[in-house]
């Protein structure tokens, strides 16, 4: 069975030889704490531990040009800087590797910032797209592979959040609610010029990726009355393209407890969830109860559980065995694998989860 025959016997509940195998998400510290403990420097990651492939359409959604990067001001222990996206962050050094920045300004203050800034969105870049020659050749390379391949799309809170921050947004959707409608419809608009030629060209998409990160440890960021106000719309109208272009498949990655919303983004079109924080509530094996074979889920595996020994490992694992056998999901840890893991747990979490898999 190859993996993209792996993946699609998972997706539709069906008997696989082995439960897709994927990759963690590593932070560039925790893997210099590994190096000390004994991973070898010289190795592939993904070859190391064994994991399967995937692969991304290469479209660039971001802005063009980017802003130039520029540090502002650094001590021993931080730096300031202005990055690509004209936001100003502070970045404390000793979390530098995977560390949440603290944001001191963000680029979108009024309208005519949004009119300044969406000038770089622009739909006909040539930089969207990889040099004809080299777009030619990878898709000559597409139709021979045998593992999963998706597509990332846009986004409709987490955009915006990082555009304007998450206060002011807050506050925009009672002060100003016309211009976030207005910059919905140009994201939504925006995306669905952008990928229209990958969609076109390229066949046989496996799924599609969203990105919002618009929830907290107890519930989203706003109401599910907001949602279906100012995002259900657009969802529903890219996730039907998609579908037009046999993309069968859209998954949302959302941080934080996400249970209310889901129901919405169903509704939508989507059918998969990750990275589903255990810390933030989210249990796969109760989604599962509640909406049977209707959502299809990755992630879920406590990281805490790794840096704290194997008895907590094994409980992880043991918990998730029905569900893993059940199909319609992929146990990954639930989001970048903390620096305080150390390489003989993660060693013990990977042989664990290989037999989880069907691999031993």
């Amino acid at each position: 069975m190859t993996e993209r025959e792996r993946y699609w016997k998972m997706v539709e509940f069906k008997k696989q030889d082995h439960v897709p195998f994927w990759m963690d998400w590593y932070s560039p510290t925790g893997l210099e704490r590994w190096y000390k403990e004994g991973l070898p420097q010289d190795v592939h990651i993904s070859e190391y531990f064994g994991f399967e492939r995937t692969a991304g359409v290469p479209v660039n959604l971001g802005i063009i040009p980017g802003f130039k990067y520029e540090t502002l001001e650094e001590t021993d222990k931080y730096r300031v800087f202005r990055d690509g996206d004209n936001s100003i962050k502070k970045q404390f050094k000793e979390y530098s590797g995977f560390g949440m920045p603290q944001w001191i300004e963000y680029p979108i203050k009024t309208r005519k910032d949004w009119e300044d800034y969406r000038k770089r969105m622009n739909v006909s870049s040539p930089c969207r797209y990889p040099p004809e020659t080299d777009w030619k050749e990878w898709k000559e390379t597409m139709k021979k592979r045998d593992y999963p391949l998706t597509i990332g799309a846009c986004s409709f809170y987490g955009w915006i959040r990082n555009w304007v921050g998450v206060e002011n947004l807050s506050v925009m959707f009672f002060d100003d609610p016309g211009l976030i409608h207005e910059m919905n419809e140009f994201i939504l608009d925006f995306a669905m010029k952008v990928l229209h030629r990958a969609l076109d060209e390229v066949k046989d998409i496996d799924y599609a990726c969203f990105w919002e990160d618009m929830c907290y440890k107890t519930g989203p960021l706003i109401s599910p009355k907001m949602f279906r106000e100012f995002m259900l719309p657009h969802y529903k109208k890219i996730t039907a393209l998609l579908r037009e272009h046999g993309v069968r498949h859209s998954w949302v990655d959302c941080d934080g407890n996400i249970e209310e919303l889901i129901p919405l983004w169903i509704e939508g079109g989507v059918t998969g969830f990750y990275p589903l924080e255990v810390a933030a509530g989210m249990d796969a094996v109760k989604l599962r109860k509640i909406y049977g074979k209707n959502i299809i889920m990755w992630g879920n595996v406590d990281k805490r559980a790794l840096a704290k020994g194997r008895k907590e490992i094994d409980a992880e694992i043991n918990r998730l065995a029905g569900i893993t056998a059940e199909g319609g999901f992929i146990p990954l840890v639930d989001h970048a694998i903390p620096e305080d893991v150390s390489f003989d747990n993660y060693k013990y979490y990977i042989e664990r989860r290989k037999v989880l898999c069907g691999l031993k």
